[in-house]
C-alpha cells in the first residue's frame, strides 16, 4: 500500500509537471488575440511610464539639475523599444487611445507574418503554413516582447530621483591686489560691507555711469563676503534690460537656491 501511494503520488506530480506546458502549448495557438491584447495594454503602459518620467525631466532641467545618467538611459531604451512598434513619436505616444495603439501594432504584426511565409518559400517551414501555426509562433514572439517591455517599466519604478543639484561652481572674483579704488569707491564699498551686516536690509542698490568700475566694486564685494564668510554662498548673476530668468538659474546651477531666484 505504501508503494502504490508513492506511485501515485509520483504519478500526479509528473502528470502535473506535463500538464502545465501542454497548455501552455495550446494556449499560443487558440488564445493569440489574448496575446496581443496583452503586448499592446504592456506598449500603453510603458508609453505613459514614459511620458511620466519625461515630464519629471523636463521639470528638473528648468531647475538648470542635472539628470541622472540611469535616467537619460532609460528613457533612450524606451523611446527605441516603442519606436520597434511604429511608435515613433515615443513621448507623446501616451496620448494615444487604445485602438491607435492596437492599429500601430497590427502593422508590425502584418509586417511579421509575411516573413513567415517567405520562409515557407524558401523551404524553411511548410510550403503551406496553416493559420494555426503563425499564431503559435507569433503568440511566442508576443509574449517575449511583452515580458521585455515589462521588464523594462519596471525598471524605472526604481528610480529613487531623476536628477540632482549641479555642483556649486566658485565664483571667480578678483584679488585684492587687483582692486584699487578711488575714494568715492571705497566709501562705496564700506558702506555696502556694513549694509550686509545689516539683517534689516533685503536688497542694495548700486548706480553709476557705464564704465565707471560698478562690476569690479560688486566682484570685491563678493570676494570680502566670502573671505569674511558673510554668508554660506555668495553668487553672482547678470541681469540685463531683457531679463531672462532660466539663463540667471543656469548660470547659478548647483546652487540650492538657484530655482528661486525669480
Amino acid at each position: 500500500m505504501a508503494f502504490e501511494s508513492v506511485g501515485e503520488s509520483l504519478v500526479s506530480k509528473i502528470a502535473a509537471l506535463l500538464v502545465e506546458p501542454v497548455i501552455k502549448q495550446f494556449r499560443y495557438m487558440f488564445c493569440f488575440k489574448n496575446f496581443v491584447q496583452e503586448f499592446i495594454d504592456q506598449v500603453m503602459s510603458l508609453a505613459l511610464a514614459l511620458s511620466g518620467l519625461q515630464d519629471a525631466v523636463n521639470v528638473a532641467r528648468n531647475n538648470a539639475e542635472v539628470i541622472e545618467i540611469y535616467v537619460n538611459k532609460w528613457l533612450e531604451d524606451a523611446k527605441k523599444a516603442l519606436a520597434l512598434y511604429g511608435l515613433q513619436d515615443a513621448v507623446n505616444s501616451a496620448t494615444k487611445n487604445a485602438k491607435e495603439i492596437e492599429n500601430d501594432v497590427n502593422k508590425w504584426l502584418e509586417g511579421v507574418i509575411p516573413l513567415e511565409n517567405e520562409k515557407g518559400k524558401n523551404g524553411k517551414c511548410f510550403t503551406w503554413c496553416p493559420k494555426w501555426i503563425r499564431q503559435f509562433k507569433l503568440s511566442k514572439a508576443l509574449e517575449k516582447e511583452t515580458e521585455t517591455l515589462r521588464k523594462l517599466e519596471e525598471k524605472s519604478k526604481e528610480f529613487q530621483k531623476v536628477s540632482h543639484k549641479a555642483p556649486l561652481q566658485d565664483i571667480e572674483f578678483l584679488p585684492s591686489k587687483e582692486f584699487t579704488p578711488s575714494e568715492s569707491s571705497k566709501e562705496a564699498l564700506e558702506q555696502i560691507m556694513e549694509a550686509l551686516k545689516d539683517d534689516n536690509v533685503n536688497m542694495i542698490g548700486l548706480y553709476g555711469m557705464g564704465g565707471v568700475g560698478k562690476t569690479t566694486l560688486v566682484k570685491e564685494v563678493g570676494r570680502r563676503a566670502k573671505e569674511t564668510q558673510l554668508f554660506d554662498e555668495v553668487l553672482l548673476a547678470t541681469v540685463s534690460q531683457n531679463l531672462n530668468v532660466t539663463d540667471i538659474q543656469g548660470s547659478n546651477s548647483g546652487s540650492p537656491h538657484a530655482s528661486s531666484l525669480t
